[in-house]
């Protein structure tokens, strides 16, 4: 069979490299401590977790291959929905990434990219700063994909490799550091160890929240399907080679910066550890440098986001799934994506981005946002696709690997993840809240096609009309 895309946009190293865009950001910088307090400083337990909290994207990754490799529509996971689950469920995912999911997603790192931006410049960091500055980074990020699609998808790879690079440096460092006989910890380290054990039982596994984080994006990439070469052949690739990629680099870093300056003192630095190793090694100068790594991370990360999310609406609209449809799926000039869909998306991301200001404004989920609520609630919304995996090894159509084991974990992290991320009354009120837009998204439409059947009927209407009135005189 031939395929319609061959000649696409984008490339197979770009569908990889908008994977681990979308999915390294600035979480695997700065969360180590938090999964090193999770597992009471165990790095062997914390690797643990890393593989098991990757069970998720790996082997749902595994499961879209299925369905990629049997679409050529656009949409990716909402063409995924119609045809493997049911056209409801596929107008649920569609307005869940649209509205909801994805525009968070982007408010929220967008927001971090303010908030680096003044670590980096040395202001103040204030709430409205950091708001401030992020608007105007989604602004351009948001421009730049809408008129300019190709120059988006180099800066990707460029930005891309740049967070690479430092992951792979800082293995390499723990490599050295434990062959030259191990790391020395920082004072008062030891002390700080104890506090941080967990209380026993299964209490480690919290350490899965703030790794799924750092992993989670990946699905949204299977929204270039139609812009991708060869993409029942190369996306499926992407989907398989890109986690186990992603997974190999966290394990590299993890590992590395707990054998080059010790777990205690990972946990006593925090978010700072990255700067302290950049201080141990090369002077106090250079500690500046891991705002700048990680200032570009979220860049990458937020560009990869605002490129899969400005295609959302334009493929809902030509579904049918979204009022206004005739002006959405219009596309740009030679093939660009449509202006009104990157307008819809931009105006979601700034509204998203105002709800995260109010909610850390206010402390209603601390040490916390709305992202991760988000991310919890979306990882259940893909329970479905995997339950579709598992029937598709019944009529023959998959193997052992993706029709059986890849399922079956799949679901198992989901569950596990997803509910204990949503354990606690301000989560549980921002998950209502986030289901309330898109009841609020359900209703619009429908009120939407409900206008559009009248004024199709109109004309009807009123021939029959004309016609009664004909025989009457």
């Amino acid at each position: 069979m031939v395929e319609k895309n061959a000649g696409g946009r984008y490339s197979l190293a770009t569908a990889i490299c908008l994977i681990m865009g979308i999915c390294i950001g600035s979480g695997i910088f700065f969360k180590s401590d938090n999964v090193l307090a999770a597992t009471g400083g165990s790095v062997g337990l914390g690797v643990v977790m890393f593989c098991l909290a990757a069970t998720y994207i790996v082997f749902g990754g595994l499961c879209l291959t299925l369905f990629a490799a049997r679409t050529s529509g656009a949409g990716g996971l909402v063409d995924y929905a119609e045809r493997f689950v049911s056209p409801r469920f596929a107008r649920l995912i569609g307005w869940h990434y649209a509205f909801v999911y994805l525009p968070s997603i982007s408010a929220v790192i967008f927001w971090v990219v303010g908030v680096y931006a003044c670590m980096l410049l040395g202001l103040p960091g204030t709430l409205a700063q950091q708001l401030g500055i992020g608007l105007v980074a989604l602004l351009a990020c948001s421009l730049t994909n809408a008129v300019a699609p190709r120059l988006s998808g180099w800066v990707g790879n460029a930005l891309t490799v740049v967070k690479v690079v430092p992951l792979v440096a800082v293995g390499v460092i723990g490599i050295v550091v434990a062959l030259g006989g191990g790391a020395q910890p920082a004072p008062g380290a030891n002390r700080a160890l104890s506090p941080s054990v967990p209380a026993g039982g299964l209490a480690w596994l919290a350490a899965a929240a703030p790794i799924a984080f750092s992993f989670d994006g990946w699905p949204a990439a299977t929204s270039i399907a139609p812009e991708l070469r060869r993409a029942q052949r190369n996306l499926p690739i992407a989907l398989v080679v890109a986690p186990l990629a992603i997974l190999a680099l966290y394990l590299a870093y993890f590992v590395g910066i707990s054998v080059a300056l010790g777990p205690a003192t990972v946990m006593v630095a925090g978010d700072g550890s990255l700067a302290l190793l950049f201080s141990r090694l090369f002077g106090e100068g250079a500690s500046a440098l891991p705002n700048l790594i990680a200032l570009l991370a979220v860049l990458g990360t937020g560009n990869a986001l605002v490129l899969s999310l400005q295609r959302l609406p334009q493929a809902l609209a030509q579904r049918g799934d979204l009022p206004g449809g005739r002006c959405l799926a219009r596309s740009g000039g030679q093939g660009a994506v449509s202006r009104a869909g990157a307008l819809v998306a931009t105006v979601c991301m700034v509204g998203w981005l105002a709800v995260h200001g109010a909610v850390q404004a206010a402390g209603l989920i601390p040490n916390g946002d709305v992202s991760e609520v988000c991310v919890c609630l979306t990882m259940l919304l893909m329970l479905p696709y995997f339950v579709a995996a598992w029937r598709m090894r019944r009529t023959g159509q998959a193997g052992r690997l993706r029709g059986r084991v890849a399922p079956v974990l799949a679901c198992a992290c989901c569950l596990l993840v997803g509910l204990s991320g949503l354990a606690g009354t301000a989560r549980l009120v921002v998950a209502a809240f986030e289901l309330a837009v898109l009841l609020a998204v359900a209703l619009a439409c429908r009120r939407g096609r409900r206008r559009s059947d009248a004024r199709a009927d109109a004309p009807e209407r009123n021939l029959a009309d004309g016609r009664g009135a004909s025989r009457g005189r």
